[in-house]
């Protein structure tokens, strides 16, 4: 195993086994080709076209845009095809500079494709000149059960902004209150694309860094995470490179990180830990 492999944990699709998906002229995501029966029974919502879906263009504002893909939610669940209880809406964007052109439930994201965002904090002291990291371990009921995982992280809600999910998350998670994360750094993001079963995952992270004091001891308040270690950077290198022990898009953060200390020089892997296509959404439109 290596640091390369975790990069291809967090790329693991197939884009001929989809179909672009349009809102109006913008292309917000995409969707899978075995999934064109569930499309087509909503022909008042959808067009296909030369191989790409359209959402009608009588659908034209937020409200309506909101409306259509939510009846196809509501629909999934019906189905079966998603299960969970979570409800959570985030944003769709044709730019990250610009209002939303609608709000989805979250978990219907992969199934359009819907490039989602999301903020992961790394909790790190340093000690003769040496690095440590504050990780924590996840409930064996949630998601990614036993996962190694950041201090602090979350997906990006509708009508948050990014300092507040922040804020909100680093509270939430480790106890850091809101004067000591806004003394974090930004480090940069990453990007991933997964093929699920349902559809394509796709993920901007916004990550930050942030030096903690020495006599800080992490406290999770929203039961998401069991126990907290404070590990040398060294080790937890080690297990990213020789397992999956962490969360897959965490170890990319804490790679990241490791790049940007220079506690590792591999120039391939800094240019992998982003997808350059799905940045262009951070640009502002001119």
């Amino acid at each position: 195993m290596s640091f390369v492999q975790r990069l291809k944990d967090c790329n693991k699709y197939k884009e001929s086994n989809f179909f672009k998906f349009y809102i109006n002229s913008n292309h917000v995501g995409f969707i899978k080709k075995k999934n064109l029966n569930i499309i087509n029974k909503f022909p008042n919502f959808f067009l296909l076209k030369k191989n790409e879906i359209f959402l009608k263009k009588e659908i034209n504002n937020f409200q309506k845009r909101t409306y259509a893909i939510d009846q196809v939610f509501n629909f999934l669940l019906k189905q079966k095809l998603i299960s969970s209880k979570h409800r959570e809406f985030f944003p769709v964007f044709k730019s990250f500079k610009t209002k939303p052109l609608l709000k989805v439930q979250r978990l219907i994201g992969p199934f359009f494709g819907f490039q989602f965002f999301g903020v992961h904090l790394n909790g790190f002291l340093k000690k003769n000149n040496k690095y440590f990291m504050w990780v924590g371990r996840r409930t064996k009921k949630g998601n990614f059960p036993n996962d190694l995982d950041q201090i602090a992280a979350g997906g990006l809600p509708f009508n948050v902004t990014i300092k507040k999910n922040l804020i909100k998350e680093s509270y939430e998670e480790a106890n850091i209150n809101k004067t000591l994360i806004l003394k974090s750094k930004y480090d940069g993001t990453i990007s991933y694309r997964v093929e699920t079963k349902l559809g394509l995952s796709r993920h901007i992270l916004f990550c930050y860094n942030l030096e903690l004091p020495m006599n800080f001891i992490p406290k999770n308040n929203d039961g998401e995470i069991t126990n907290f270690y404070l590990w040398p950077i060294q080790k937890i290198l080690k297990i990213i490179k020789q397992s999956r022990k962490f969360k897959f898009d965490c170890s990319l953060v804490i790679i990241l990180f490791a790049l940007n200390k220079k506690i590792i020089q591999i120039k391939k892997i800094k240019q992998m830990l982003n997808n350059k296509s799905d940045l262009k959404i951070l640009k502002k439109i001119k």
